[in-house]
């Protein structure tokens, strides 16, 4: 009676081993050893994704590289052009001054020559005069000009670092 007692106990062993694996999730083959294919499967996909996405972080740097590389070329060009000028910034310029104005009127076809990117001076010589600062903000300077036309014809012009930034018009003959 001893020895069957011992065969049997080993057969619950093995069933009771069998049955915590596939508690486990591991899978057991014919053979009773685990397969870890699919495992090994899984971990080079990850493997393929991680390194992928290295190759694209180091993509990404060499763009920044050259992208930043491009901005210091550009501040020098800009510095470089603002010394020839004179400016010494590259917002600077002449906003025109702040007075009352001069009386002068412009008309549609003074107001239909103005482009924006002229020059203070390009456009009051197109108008023949200076118009009333309405406002002035750091490097910005708002004109209003009298229209030639009906009661209430008016010209907008915007000024920043000296250059003609917007127009607008209402009325002007």
């Amino acid at each position: 009676m001893k020895h069957l007692m011992k065969p049997s106990l080993g057969g619950a062993a093995l069933l009771l081993s069998l049955s915590v694996l596939s508690a486990c999730g591991s899978e057991v083959s014919s053979s009773g050893s685990a397969d870890n294919s699919g495992l090994e499967g899984r971990i080079a996909s990850l493997e393929k994704q991680l390194a992928s996405q290295g190759e694209k972080s180091i993509k990404q740097d060499e763009k920044i590289a050259a992208l930043e590389k491009k901005l210091e070329e550009l501040n020098s060009t800009v510095t470089a052009a603002n010394e020839v000028d004179g400016n010494g910034s590259a917002t600077s310029g002449n906003n025109g001054s702040a007075g009352k104005g001069d009386g002068i009127r412009i008309t549609f076809a003074q107001y239909e020559k103005l482009e924006v990117g002229m020059t203070y001076d390009e456009v009051k010589e197109i108008i023949g005069g200076e118009g009333e600062a309405l406002s002035e903000a750091e490097n910005t300077v708002v004109y209003s000009y009298k229209g030639a036309g009906d009661t209430g014809a008016n010209a907008i012009l915007a000024f920043q670092g000296g250059k003609l930034l917007t127009k607008a018009q209402s009325g002007l003959n």
